[in-house]
């Protein structure tokens, strides 16, 4: 059987770039290729551990030696990097991609993180260094700053089918945010939103927290906000967002990233699957990418507009234009299924 090597460089699973590195995992199955996750240690083990808790996804912790002759012996692609002082050796990525490893870019925010990119920032514009390998992003606004890389859909395998998630009923909820909870994701838009809505219509935030951070939203939003407690709100699964989302009739998302936009995000694929519909803030849009207004997801421009816009929903005021939102959503999905998204990674990586 075929063989692919999946580098997962995060010192800790969280975030889009671990269930980036599941879907992918899932990706290379469907099309028959087996893949090996890998992390870099001082010292390699034998057996497999369970990533996080997604359905039968495993890594092997592996030395640098073990790490360059798999490089060499079959291809390899990096899901999710680090910054050099989380990794065994200062400037590994930069020496793995020299022996032929992919790396794929996941937003223009590395840039100013990891030390493999090269990047030099300046007031005017910023500078990147051509790479040894050519990347691979995960939206196309990564292709302004490398034009070269290629562009390959999120992988996603659904949790729900088009009529299950028709078919889920009442849902108890009319809002909720499985995105996490840290700055880009500005959730204090959602907050002055709540602070305009009664309790009931409340969007309740459920991902990941930045404790740090959540701390201080804590102290400034006390009357609509709470620290769970705990960094994980559900468990690291292919379902669990899933089924969170069947419980809500919208996900709010209001993320930015400078110089990105338009497309994707699991938070996004994950209320698609449910058939909850998506609402984002009009400027995630200034980018043209999969995403359109009011055809795949709604827009907002502020916590009025988002509280507005809840109360409409609840009145049942906006049925319409939410049935051809979530019908069109499911249609997206199907760029991202697995076998589709397998392949191109799979023709890829053997070019």
């Amino acid at each position: 059987m075929d063989k692919v090597g999946i580098f997962f460089f995060r010192p800790s699973l969280g975030g889009g770039t671990t269930t980036f590195t599941a879907h992918l995992y899932k990706a290379f199955e469907s099309i028959g290729v087996r893949p090996l996750i890998y992390k870099v240690r001082p010292r390699g083990e034998i057996n497999y551990r369970p990533f996080g808790k997604y359905d039968n996804v495993k890594y092997r912790n592996i030395t640098i030696d073990d790490a360059i002759r798999y490089i060499r012996k079959f291809p390899t692609v990096m899901s999710a990097p680090a910054a050099d002082k989380y990794l065994v050796e200062p400037g590994l990525i930069q020496r793995f991609m020299k022996l032929g490893m992919r790396i794929v870019l996941h937003d223009p925010n590395e840039f100013s993180i990891y030390n493999h990119l090269n990047v030099i920032e300046n007031r005017k514009k910023l500078k990147v260094a051509k790479l040894p390998t050519r990347p691979i992003c995960i939206r196309p606004t990564i292709q302004k700053f490398y034009p070269d890389a290629v562009w390959i859909p999120h992988p996603y395998m659904r949790s729900m089918d088009n009529h299950t998630a028709r078919m889920m009923g009442t849902r108890i909820h009319t809002a909720i945010s499985v995105a996490r909870i840290a700055s880009v994701k500005r959730p204090r838009i959602i907050l002055d939103a709540n602070r305009l809505l009664p309790t009931r219509l409340r969007c309740k935030l459920l991902g990941a927290e930045y404790r740090m951070y959540t701390l201080n939203l804590q102290k400034k939003y006390s009357d609509v906000f709470k620290q769970s407690g705990k960094t994980f709100q559900f468990p690291m699964t292919f379902e669990a967002p899933v089924d969170l989302c069947a419980q809500s009739i919208l996900n709010i998302d209001m993320t930015y990233f400078p110089d990105d936009g338009g497309g994707t995000q699991y938070s996004q694929m994950e209320a698609m699957d449910a058939g909850c519909v998506n609402v984002m803030h009009d400027d995630w849009l200034r980018y043209d990418g999969e995403l359109v207004k009011r055809k795949n997801v709604w827009t907002v421009n502020g916590a009025d507009e988002l509280a507005r816009f809840v109360k409409l929903v609840d009145k049942n005021s906006m049925d319409d234009e939410l049935h051809r939102i979530r019908e069109n959503s499911f249609k997206l999905l199907r760029s991202h299924a697995p076998k589709t998204v397998g392949e191109l990674y799979w023709k890829e990586l053997n070019k």
